[in-house]
């Protein structure tokens, strides 16, 4: 009886250590190799990415069911499948991806006319039922199979570096990849790096940055300290070089919400400290750039200007780093001391209060410039604070028309069920005229608002069911940080994506590499496969 529990486990040990390789692998391939890939410049940048995504999901997919049928698990597992027992062991996440997953069958089985794009995406970004497919089965694979160990963020943070740098350069009009010799001139300044598009790669950039940040936070290690300070600076220079105001929901999820979990150490304070003041250097020192090179450089004309703007800048910044500094004394004396890091709660709380004051303050500006007509308080931050249809480069407008669509065109089942996975772009030319932007028709083919976007294309149930998913993985991954900060990284990594979310697209070229990261989170820790 021993001998066969004796086997049994061992042989439970063996798939699960193939089961982790094999997810191992395909989790390198997408870190590790989507950011890189590209066949043709920024001509099919979408389209490689996408298809390259396709083929690293499908093999480990391919490979997981082959194996499984091999070792004969895969069988058994069903021989042995109790309903019951599966159902209870699903988290929130779990649900909310699955019924999401609903939610796209059901707006193309039942809801679109057009069936061939919600199946495949072509009218869109290829958020197709096809993807939404592969994106669930590869989430139950990775959380079930894959096992999380630091070395796949390094991974992650070196592709990362490289793939600043470029962008960094892009900046000052280099081009050291040749991708913008064949590119009309008004183009060349929203594509950059390997990512193409701006707003995608800041996406990119912002996770690098959120990644490196809050493993400096916590490093013990001086060497590793130094490199996670290496790619925390050069994701700053890249991420405002991006040129995107869509960075800046980024910075706010991080610099904002962080603090909810550092704060609690006197280490945490003063490596928050530190990188906050590194982040307002990096600001100065791009204002000096923009000022020195000025015929070299793209320039920046978003909200950077306000900030690079203020007389107090430097002020500011003295101030960041002499408190850093003074922390970094308190923590490093009580270390020698033996005394505890711990600081409590009380910062959090008061951390809290700030939290409420800034964003009743950003709501009350808003509702003040739009709804009562005083923009004009608001000088160089008028345009952000007053909602109308040119607001976020038109987004207004095409937030106005997809929430005009859902509530006066579509019937009761679509509002449920949406109109088909990525149909935006049908649903627009069927219901508005190509808006002229500079002198050209423009088709939006996207809301610009992931959340609206899937209220569309999925319904009321694909939309909520979505932010349960990002909600309920993140409630999961708080549970678990404590003693991680790789989880802590990770979470913190999908939060801030899940912020910048209002006012962006989910592309098949940052998307993967933020599903990858969350299913990381979520799955096995080397410390709980030894217990």
């Amino acid at each position: 009886m021993a001998n066969r529990i004796k086997k049994k486990q061992e042989t439970k040990a063996t798939v699960g250590e193939a089961m982790a390789l094999i997810m191992g692998i395909f989790v390198v391939a997408v870190l590790g190799g989507l950011p890189l890939v590209v066949t043709n410049a920024y001509f099919n940048i979408l389209e490689t990415k996408y298809i390259y995504f396709c083929i690293c999901a499908i093999t480990a997919i391919a490979f997981s069911a082959i194996y499984g049928l091999v070792s004969g698990n895969l069988v058994n597992y069903f021989k042995s499948f109790d309903f019951k027992k599966v159902v209870k062991g699903l988290s929130v996440a779990d649900w909310g991806i699955l019924v999401f997953w609903f939610a796209n069958v059901m707006s193309w089985v039942f809801c679109s006319d057009w069936r061939h794009e919600a199946f495949w995406g072509t009218s869109g970004r290829y958020n197709g039922v096809f993807l939404m497919t592969i994106y669930m089965a590869i989430y139950f694979l990775v959380t079930r199979f894959f096992v999380f160990r630091r070395w796949y963020l390094e991974v992650f943070l070196a592709v990362g570096l490289f793939v600043c740098l470029f962008g960094i350069t892009d900046y000052f009009q280099m081009d050291l990849l040749g991708f913008k010799v064949r590119m009309v001139d008004y183009q060349k300044a929203i594509y950059t790096s390997t990512f193409g598009n701006i707003n995608t790669y800041t996406i990119y950039a912002a996770v690098v940055l959120v990644v490196s940040t809050i493993l400096f936070t916590q490093e013990k290690e001086q060497k590793k300290l130094l490199w996670y300070y290496i790619n925390m600076v050069a994701a700053s220079f890249a991420l405002i070089m991006g040129v995107s105001d869509n960075a800046y929901l980024s910075l706010a999820a991080l610099f904002g919400l962080s603090p909810l979990y550092l704060f609690r150490t006197k280490t945490g304070v003063s490596r928050y400290l530190i990188s906050l003041a590194t982040f307002f250097t990096v600001i100065m020192c791009i204002d000096g750039i923009n000022v020195v090179f000025a015929e070299q450089v793209l320039g920046i004309d978003s909200a950077f200007n306000v900030i690079a703007g203020l007389s107090i800048l430097p002020v500011v910044v003295a101030v960041l780093w002499v408190a850093a500094a003074a922390m970094t004394m308190v923590a490093v004396e009580s270390k020698k001391n033996n005394a505890p890091d711990e600081m409590g709660k009380t910062l959090v709380y008061a951390w809290i209060g700030v939290i409420v004051i800034v964003v009743g303050a950003v709501a009350f500006a808003f509702y003040d410039a739009t709804v009562t007509g005083n923009s004009e308080r608001y000088g160089a931050l008028a345009s952000y604070v007053t909602f109308n249809d040119k607001w976020g480069t038109s987004r207004g407008y095409v937030w106005t028309c997809a929430v005009d669509i859902w509530t006066n065109a579509f019937g009761g089942l679509q509002k449920i069920f949406g109109y088909g996975a990525d149909t935006f772009r049908l649903l627009m030319m069927t219901f508005y005229e190509p808006r002229m932007v500079s002198g050209r028709p423009v088709v939006y083919d996207s809301v610009h608002n992931e959340y609206l976007h899937y209220l569309l294309t999925t319904g009321i149930v694909g939309m909520v069911s979505y932010i349960v998913f990002l909600a309920g993985a993140v409630m999961i991954m708080c549970r678990r940080m404590k003693n991680h900060p790789e989880v802590a990284a990770v979470m913190f990594a999908v939060v801030a994506y899940a912020v910048q979310a209002v006012i962006n697209i989910n592309l098949p070229i940052a998307m993967p590499i933020v599903l990858v990261l969350l299913a990381m989170g979520l799955s096995k820790l080397p410390d709980e496969i030894e217990k």
